[in-house]
C-alpha cells in the first residue's frame, strides 16, 4: 500500500487532518451566522415587546401621560448610547468580547424590567435592553460580513437582519396570545432564552483575538481621504431610512383612520408593512448580486417611493390600492434599510467594521426620532391624513441620489477584498 493512504479518506482526496479542519470550519460558520441571527432576533423581541404591553402597563399602574413618552424613548436613547460607545469597543477587543456579554446583558435587563416594582426601575431596564441590542447588533453584523464566500457576505448581512424583523413579529404574535391569560409581563422573559442562546453558540463560534491590529482611533479612521464621502453618505441614508421607518410604523394606522378607513384595514395596513419590510430582503440580495449594493439600494428605494406615493393617494378610498401600497412601501423602506448595513459591512474594512455600523446606526436614531415628530408637526396644521402620507415621499430621492453617487464614487465593493479599503481594492473604472 502507498505511503500516506491510511493518512487520507479516499473520496477526498485530501489527508483527513484537512477534512475535518474543513468540517469544523463549516461547522463553526454556520454556527456564528446562527448566533448573529439569534442574537439579532433576541434584540428585535426584547425592543417591541414594551409596545405590546403598554395598554395593560398604563392601565395597571395608573401611568400619567407624561411618563409615556419617556418610557418609550429610553430604549432609543440605550440604543444610541450602544451603537456609538459600545460596538466600536469590538474593533479594539474583538467581537466576542463585546457581542456575548451584550447578549448577557440583554438576559439580565429584560430580567430587570420583567419585574420592575414601578415606572423608574423599568425605564432603567429599557435604556439598559436598548445599550445590549445597540453593543451586539453592529458586532453581529461585522463578524457575519467576514464569513463565506465574498459574493455572498452581504447576503448573510440581509439574512441575519431580517431575524431582527422576526423578532418583532414574535414579539407581537406572542404578546397577543399571553398578555391576556398572564398579564403584560407575560411576553417580556421571551427574549431571555434566545439571548443566552445566541451568547453561547457566539462565544464557540467567534474568535476570541482580533485578526489584525487594532485602530488607534478608529472613528477618525472613518474620515480617511478614502472613507470620508462613504462615511457621511451612509449617514445621510441611514438617517432618512430610520426616520421614514419609524413615521410610517408609528403613524400609518391613525392617518389611515382619519382618512375614514375602518380600523381593521388600518391595523392590517400596518401589519402588512411590517410584513413588506422583511420580504424587502429578498429584491435587495436579488439586485445587489446582479448590479452591486448601491444600484440595488436605488431599485429598491424606487420601490419604496413608488409605495409611499400610492400610500398618500389611496388613502381616502382604502381598499386592496392602499394595502398594496403598504406592503411596496414596506419592501421599499425595509428592503433599503437592510441594503445599507449590508453595504456598510462590505464599505469598511474589517478592523473599522464595527465602528462604521455603529456610528450609522447610531446617527440613524437621530432620523428615527425626527420622523415621527415631523409627521406630528404636518398633522399639527391641520393637513389631511393622505398629505402627510405623501410628504413622507420626499426624501427618498435623496437616499437614492446618495447611492447613485457611492456607486460611481466606490462601485463595485461587493467585489472588493476583505481587507482593502473600497478604492484600494475596487478602482472604479475596473468595476464598469
Amino acid at each position: 500500500m502507498p505511503a500516506g493512504v491510511l493518512g487520507r479518506l479516499p473520496s477526498a482526496g485530501l489527508p483527513a487532518g484537512e477534512v475535518y479542519g474543513v468540517i469544523l470550519s463549516k461547522f463553526r460558520g454556520v454556527q456564528l451566522i446562527l448566533g448573529c441571527a439569534m442574537a439579532l432576533f433576541a434584540g428585535g423581541i426584547a425592543f417591541q415587546t414594551l409596545s405590546f404591553s403598554m395598554p395593560g402597563l398604563v392601565h395597571d399602574w395608573n401611568l400619567a401621560e407624561s411618563l409615556i413618552g419617556p418610557l418609550l424613548s429610553a430604549a432609543i436613547f440605550g440604543l444610541l448610547l450602544g451603537y456609538l460607545f459600545i460596538a466600536p469597543l469590538a474593533d479594539r477587543l474583538g467581537p466576542r468580547a463585546v457581542v456575548c456579554p451584550a447578549m448577557l446583558g440583554l438576559a439580565a435587563s429584560m430580567g430587570i424590567c420583567f419585574v420592575a416594582p414601578n415606572v423608574e426601575i423599568l425605564i432603567l431596564g429599557r435604556v439598559l435592553v436598548g445599550i445590549a441590542i445597540g453593543a451586539a447588533f453592529p458586532c453581529a453584523v461585522s463578524a457575519a460580513s467576514q464569513h463565506g464566500p465574498q459574493r455572498w457576505r452581504g447576503a448573510q448581512v440581509v439574512g441575519i437582519y431580517v431575524a431582527y424583523s422576526m423578532g418583532f413579529l414574535a414579539a407581537g404574535l406572542a404578546s397577543a396570545w399571553l398578555v391576556p391569560l398572564y398579564g403584560w409581563r407575560a411576553a417580556w422573559g421571551l427574549s431571555l432564552p434566545a439571548a443566552l442562546i445566541a451568547a453561547a453558540l457566539l462565544w464557540h463560534a467567534l474568535p476570541a483575538r482580533l485578526p489584525h491590529a487594532p485602530q488607534s482611533r478608529p472613528l477618525a479612521s472613518l474620515f480617511a481621504s478614502d472613507l470620508r464621502q462613504g462615511t457621511l453618505l451612509f449617514w445621510l441614508m441611514c438617517s432618512i431610512g430610520l426616520g421614514l421607518f419609524y413615521a410610517v410604523q408609528g403613524w400609518l394606522p391613525l392617518l389611515a383612520a382619519r382618512e375614514g378607513m375602518t380600523y381593521a384595514d388600518a391595523v392590517t395596513a400596518a401589519n402588512l408593512f411590517t410584513v413588506g419590510n422583511a420580504v424587502g430582503a429578498v429584491p435587495m440580495i436579488w439586485w445587489a448580486d446582479r448590479m452591486g449594493p448601491f444600484r440595488a439600494l436605488v431599485c429598491v428605494s424606487a420601490i419604496g417611493l413608488a409605495g409611499i406615493a400610492l400610500l398618500g393617494l389611496s388613502a381616502g378610498e382604502g381598499g386592496k390600492p392602499f394595502l398594496l401600497a403598504a406592503v411596496l412601501a414596506g419592501i421599499g423602506i425595509g428592503g433599503g434599510q437592510k441594503g445599507m448595513i449590508a453595504a456598510a459591512s462590505q464599505f469598511y474594512p474589517s478592523q473599522l467594521r464595527s465602528t462604521g455600523i455603529g456610528w450609522a446606526l447610531g446617527l440613524g436614531r437621530f432620523g428615527a426620532l425626527c420622523g415621527p415628530l415631523l409627521i406630528g408637526f404636518v398633522t399639527m396644521h391641520d393637513v389631511a391624513g393622505s398629505t402627510a402620507l405623501l410628504s413622507l415621499a420626499l426624501p427618498v430621492p435623496a437616499i437614492m441620489l446618495a447611492a447613485f453617487w457611492l456607486d460611481r464614487t466606490y462601485g463595485r465593493i461587493d467585489r472588493a477584498a476583505d481587507q482593502q479599503s473600497p478604492q484600494q481594492a475596487m478602482p472604479n473604472d475596473q468595476v464598469r
